[in-house]
C-alpha cells in the first residue's frame, strides 16, 4: 500500500492529473474529473411527470404528462437523476465514446449521490442493466449501463442480473427521430437466457441516458411479459429545452399498450 501510494505520488508529479472534462488540474478524489465539474451535474428535480419522469420545460407541480395520458408506458415508475447537458453529457460521452474508463468512478459517485435524493424510490429485488449490442461490446469493450448498474445494485442492496434482456438489433439509436427510435427499439431487444430470473420480481431497469424512452419501453415490455414489475432509473435524462419529443405522435402512440 505504501509503495502504491508512493508510485502514485511520483506519477502525479511527472504527469499531473488533469480533469478530462475541463482540462484543469485535479486535486480531488477522482484525478480525471475535478470536484467542480462533478458538483456541476444538474439534478432533474421533482418538477416532472409522476409516471415517466419527463422533466417539465417550466417548473410546476408533478403530474402526468400528455404522453402518459394518451399512451401509458409499460413501467410503473421512471426517473433520471441528472439533466443530460454540460458536465454530465461530457462525462458520459467520454466514457461511452472516448472509452475513458477513468470517468466510471466519478459517474458512479454521482449516481449514488443522486439515488440518495430520490424519495420515495420503488423497492427492487434485482437491478437489470440495458444491454449493449455485440458490435458495441466488440468495439468499445464494455457496456456503460452494466458498469454503472453495479454501484446502483450495491446501493440498493440487491442483486445485479445480466443476460435478462439482449440487444439483437444493429442500428444505433443515436441520430434517429422519436418515431424511428420507437420502431428500431421494438425490434432490437429480445429475452435473454436469464429472463426467468425476473418472474414475480420487482425489477429496477437501469440505463445511462433516457432520450425518447424507446429503449426503456422496449426492454420493460419484455420484462413485464416475463412476469416482472418494472421501474426504470437512468443516470441522465434529456434536458427539457429539447421539446420536440413532448409532442404526441398519434401513429406512434397507438403502438404502446
Amino acid at each position: 500500500m505504501i509503495l502504491k501510494k508512493a508510485t502514485r505520488a511520483l506519477l502525479d508529479a511527472i504527469y499531473p492529473p488533469v480533469c478530462i472534462l475541463c482540462g484543469e488540474l485535479s486535486q480531488d478524489t477522482h484525478p480525471h474529473c475535478c470536484g467542480l465539474c462533478l458538483r456541476s451535474f444538474e439534478p432533474v428535480g421533482a418538477s416532472c411527470c409522476i409516471r415517466c419522469g419527463e422533466p417539465f420545460p417550466v417548473r410546476q407541480e408533478p403530474h402526468l404528462c400528455l404522453s402518459c395520458l394518451v399512451s401509458p408506458v409499460p413501467f410503473r415508475w421512471c426517473r433520471g437523476l441528472y439533466l443530460y447537458r454540460g458536465a454530465v453529457a461530457g462525462a458520459l460521452s467520454g466514457l461511452k465514446y472516448g472509452k475513458s474508463l477513468a470517468l466510471a468512478g466519478p459517474l458512479a459517485e454521482a449516481l449514488e449521490r443522486g439515488v440518495d435524493t430520490l424519495e420515495p424510490i420503488p423497492v427492487a429485488d434485482v437491478v437489470v442493466p440495458v444491454p449493449a449490442s455485440r458490435r458495441v461490446l466488440l468495439s468499445r469493450g464494455f457496456n456503460c449501463a452494466a458498469i454503472l448498474a453495479k454501484p446502483l445494485a450495491r446501493r440498493l442492496g440487491v442483486a445485479l442480473a445480466e443476460n435478462v434482456v439482449v440487444k439483437c438489433g444493429s442500428i444505433p439509436q443515436v441520430g434517429l427521430g422519436r418515431s424511428a427510435r420507437l420502431e428500431n427499439a421494438a425490434r432490437s431487444f429480445a429475452a435473454g437466457s436469464g429472463i426467468g430470473k425476473v418472474k414475480g420480481k420487482r425489477v429496477m431497469l437501469f440505463d445511462d441516458v433516457y432520450t425518447s424512452g424507446a429503449t426503456a419501453k422496449a426492454c420493460a415490455r419484455l420484462l413485464v411479459r416475463a412476469g416482472a414489475l418494472v421501474s426504470v432509473l437512468t443516470l441522465a435524462r434529456r434536458a427539457p429545452e429539447n421539446l420536440e419529443h413532448l409532442f404526441v405522435d398519434a401513429s406512434v402512440g397507438s403502438q404502446d399498450p
